[in-house]
């Protein structure tokens, strides 16, 4: 595909050949440092552009890295002028992403990305945005000043050229000397430059007459152009147009241009009347709109003196001055000109060269909707929100504006970018609006159109966290293995989402295979973003396949390239130290998770994310919360995170959320409190015995009702109860649970079988769950059992007939990290080996109190009593009350 003819011109200041160097205020700007924010702020036709140009050209003389950007008014979107930005820094610094790469990134993190790459630039960098009152929004303010604001960003001095004043924060700039202003004031032609400017010319405008026009003209370059161009070639009397030129205003510009436009060749006239319409022309786009033969036109066109401004160094395209333009459409329109015909033969011309930016550009500025999707539609639809740097998004934001204009079914690829690009700005009844249109296509039998339909199908569902069947999937699957195939943004799309989706089902195996195949193919396309998205759904596959070294070096690997990419901080960034925190947290390192998810899960609540990357962070900090023993935080975490999940409409992680609170109350020892809360909030009992409702191959994380009854009725002593929910829930399994899940269940049948009075079928039990499962790095979930428990495994290494290797292993496991907190009990032990909370219960205990009289007396409800009594029971290894005292007599706890 061509690359837009806009990118040849909007890198790069336009020629400044011809024009009046502007020594003295070039001088002036060059004798001092270059400010932090320069501004260059006038009306039309003051020159603006011109002396920017000549201020770019003396900087890139002395060495200096000097980039430059000419806006349009597709850049006053967000996204569009991030990516403009980012696109400029092409030509100085690589990020490693390509043209099919960055349209489909967030605003966060296009922002990330151009702060990266502005602070890898070695200063100073002159940074020259033209045109800025194109793009001008407060959206677009915001990123400037974030910019300005950037201690790390102070080598790169902005040089703003704008007709309006852009509402950046200037006192703190002006007060540090880092604010420069140039206006109508110094931009007004001098008398020695507008004599420099008529010198040579055939006029008989001389000394005091021409520095009388320059007063009357207020210093006006273009102005002063076209009345060189009157005096010169048509020889209109100076003296004329002195006393007719009463002062610089809109109807003296059109007077000017119109008095200009009058004096030309018929044929020049006519292809300035046809053109008016156009941004910018060339002589093969003139051909094509026009119905004449218009060589020898354009010809003149480049021989005159009119104001035009040439847009590259091939001398290829042009537009004319502002002012000039704004007359010649005023006189196009009275004429009559068809400019909406011509508008679309340019949009289709820039079609068949393969601009499809450009086409769309000139299809909107048409008025026509329709044209502009079916523009899409034949360049990829869909596709384009990830195939091109700038503009991808913004095609279909446009088009979303004028929807109600286009008969949507009729291109269904353009109705799904229309759907993507709403799901990605969090907007998922629009999305799901244009997919229920695209959907009523006629053309939905077509193979392409079908297949298309299906990968953002599953796309959708991702973002509005719906489940996708297994027939959609198998779907997506024989989509890949059709001949003729798929595009690389198509089937690394759709390669992605298999890989997501067999993740969430547990199926580990084709979750990885599919995620390698969708890195490595959007690596093809070079879509470096794209690819590296693919260790989040790798990495979690390693994790849950018990594999945990594999997804820390998977997240480490993604954090590496986030950083390089965005730098730290970045959505990319804080997803990987998210999940990476879910890692640590299952080894018990409890500082080094504690560090990451303090700035991590938190970024990812407020930002793009989907279930599993909130699941992941919520998870992990139960798990740490638990683990240091901070209850009435954790209860407030999930208060935070029930509160996410509203608000992203997330019903699945509300619902882990609530098993997770009803399975703290029971360990807490709020047995009555689980119960009520189970059987309010869709965890009751009956749901213990219901097969979907307990699919564990469906929920990577958290718990089901089963398993929290399992719990409840083993914390209660109804121990038969309690074994049949657990062999219910076990049988009635699908698939064989993931390797974390397997460890879960094996310590619970454990936990069982040391209740059951069972010794030996929990020591064979315990032997193949460390024969069989890499229990040192998921250690978290055996200390997450409770105090009682790892006594009990610790009175089973030394009093059941272990081997050697079981026994050690086991120690190791109970050691824990050295360097972590992970090996603590919750909440720690004292040294007499009961926590302070069971050491006040058993003095209340030894005084003869009954549970009720010692509740009240340390503010605990009865079941929390009575969950102290089991732990202190288990650890002094006595069976009542009255044993327990004695035993903590002879022992030392009690005096």
């Amino acid at each position: 595909m061509q690359t837009s003819h806009r990118k040849h011109i909007r890198f790069r200041p336009p020629l400044d050949e011809g024009k009046i160097a502007r020594r003295a205020l070039l001088e002036s700007l060059t004798q001092t440092r270059l400010r932090r924010l320069n501004l260059i702020v006038a009306p039309a036709g003051y020159g603006k552009t011109s002396l920017a140009a000549q201020w770019h050209a003396h900087l890139v003389h002395s060495g200096m890295t000097v980039l430059w950007i000419s806006l349009d008014p597709d850049d006053n979107d967000q996204t569009g002028f991030l990516l403009a930005l980012i696109e400029m820094l092409d030509a100085v610094v690589a990020d490693g992403a390509s043209e099919s790469d960055r349209g489909s990134l967030s605003v966060a993190t296009m922002l990330a990305v151009l702060v990266t790459r502005l602070e890898r630039l070695p200063g100073p960098v002159a940074l020259f945005i033209d045109d800025y009152h194109l793009a001008q929004t407060d959206a677009n303010e915001s990123v400037l000043a974030r910019l300005l604001a950037r201690p790390e960003l102070s080598h790169i001095k902005f040089v703003i050229v704008s007709r309006s004043a852009p509402h950046l924060p200037r006192s703190a700039l002006r007060l540090a000397d880092e604010f420069r202003q140039i206006g109508v004031a110094e931009l007004a032609f001098s008398d020695a430059e507008a004599q420099a400017l008529f010198a040579g010319s055939q006029t008989r405008l001389r000394g005091e007459d021409l520095i009388e026009l320059n007063r009357r003209a207020e210093g006006w370059a273009v102005a002063l152009q076209m009345v060189r161009l009157l005096v010169e070639d048509d020889g209109t009397d100076g003296k004329s147009i002195l006393e007719a030129f009463n002062g610089h205003n809109e109807d003296m510009g059109r007077y000017l241009a119109e008095q200009t436009f009058s004096g030309l060749p018929e044929a020049l006239r006519r292809l300035l009347m046809e053109t008016a319409c156009l941004p910018a022309i060339s002589r093969d786009l003139v051909a094509a709109v026009c119905d004449w033969d218009t060589t020898a036109a354009f010809g003149m066109l480049r021989d005159s003196a009119l104001p035009l401004a040439v847009l590259d160094r091939d001398g290829r395209w042009m537009r004319c001055h502002p002012v000039f333009n704004a007359y010649l459409r005023e006189a196009a329109e009275e004429t009559g000109s068809p400019s909406r015909e011509r508008l679309v033969r340019a949009a289709r011309w820039f079609e068949k060269e393969g601009d499809l930016l450009s086409a769309v550009d000139h299809a909107f500025l048409a008025g026509s909707a329709a044209l502009a999707a079916e523009i899409i539609e034949a360049g990829g639809g869909w596709q384009r929100v990830y195939m091109t740097k700038r503009g991808g998004p913004g095609l279909f934001r446009r088009l979303a504006d004028l929807a109600d204009e286009v008969d949507l079914p009729r291109y269904p690829l353009t109705t799904l970018g229309l759907a993507v690009v709403s799901a990605k700005t969090g907007q998922l009844d629009a999305a799901d609006h244009y997919m229920a249109l695209a959907r009523k296509t006629p053309d939905s039998s077509k193979e392409g159109v079908a297949q298309a339909l299906r990968v953002i199908g599953v796309l959708l569902a991702l973002y509005a966290d719906r489940w996708v069947t297994a027939a959609e999937l198998g779907a997506l699957e024989a989509d890949l293995l059709r001949e003729g195939g798929l595009t690389l943004v198509h089937r690394g799309l759709s390669l992605n989402m298999l890989s997501y989706n067999f993740l969430i089902r547990s199926d580990l195996e084709r979750a990885q295979h599919y995620g390698r195949l969708a890195m490595q193919t959007f690596r093809d396309g070079g879509a470096e973003f794209g690819a590296i998205h693919l260790y989040l759904h790798v990495g979690q596959a390693a994790f849950f396949n018990g594999d945990a070294a594999l997804a820390e070096e998977c997240y480490d690997s993604l954090a590496d390239e986030a950083v390089r990419l965005m730098g730290r901080g970045s959505d990319l960034d804080a997803m990987a130290n998210v999940l990476k925190a879910e890692v640590l947290t299952a080894r018990g390192n409890i500082p080094a998770a504690e560090a990451l998810l303090s700035w991590a899960l938190p970024h990812v609540e407020r930002h793009d994310a989907w279930h599993d990357l909130l699941a992941a962070g919520f998870c992990a900090q139960q798990r740490m919360l638990r683990l240091k023993g901070e209850i009435i935080a954790a209860h407030e975490a999930m208060d935070r995170a029930r509160a996410v999940a509203r608000r992203r409409g997330f019903d699945r992680l509300t619902r882990l959320i609530d098993s997770e609170r009803a399975g703290l109350l029971v360990v807490t020892g709020d047995i009555e409190e689980a119960v009520r809360f189970a059987e309010a909030n869709g965890l009751g009992a009956r749901l213990a015995s219901d097969g979907p409702a307990n699919d564990l191959s469906i929920r990577l994380r958290g718990g089901v009702p089963a398993l929290l009854w399992v719990r409840i009725y083993l914390e209660t002593g109804d121990l038969p109860q309690s074994r049949a929910a657990f062999t219910r829930l076990v049988t009635q399994q699908r698939q064989k649970p993931h390797a974390v899940r397997a460890i879960e269940l094996d310590l619970v049948d454990i936990r069982l079988a040391l209740a059951e009075g069972r010794s030996a079928a929990a020591a064979d039990r315990l032997s193949d769950l460390l024969l069989t499962q890499p229990l040192a790095d998921y250690r978290a979930l055996v200390t997450l059992e409770g105090q009682a428990f790892t006594a009990d495994l610790a009175a089973l290494s030394r009093d059941a007939d272990l081997p050697d290797l079981i026994r050690r292993r086991l120690e190791a496991v109970l050691a824990g990290n050295p360097d972590s907190s992970g090996d603590a009990a919750v909440p720690a032990a004292t040294a007499s080996g009961l926590t302070d909370r069971e050491e006040a219960v058993m003095r209340l205990l030894s005084e003869g109190l009954g549970n009720k009289e010692i509740g009240r007396r340390l503010s605990l409800s009865d079941n929390t009593v009575k969950f102290h009594l089991r732990n202190i029971f288990a650890k002094l290894k006595v069976t009542t009350r009255t044993a327990a005292v004695s035993a903590a007599r002879q022992s030392g706890i009690l005096a």
